[in-house]
C-alpha cells in the first residue's frame, strides 16, 4: 500500500489515495498532547516562586 504526506496524495493504480482515518486520528492525538505539554510548560510555576 502507497503511502504520502496529507498534501502530497499518492496515485497508485490511477487513483489518488487520501492517507487512512487512524493516520489522521494519530497525529490529532499527538498535536494534542504536545499542546497540552507546552500550555503545561508555560503555565507551570515553582511553589517557592511567590
Amino acid at each position: 500500500m502507497a503511502t504520502g504526506c496529507l498534501a502530497f496524495p499518492v496515485r497508485k493504480q490511477g487513483k489518488v489515495q487520501f492517507p487512512r482515518n487512524g493516520i489522521l486520528k494519530e497525529k490529532r492525538a499527538r498535536l494534542y498532547i504536545i499542546q497540552r505539554c507546552v500550555l503545561m510548560l508555560i503555565c507551570w510555576r515553582d511553589p517557592e516562586d511567590k
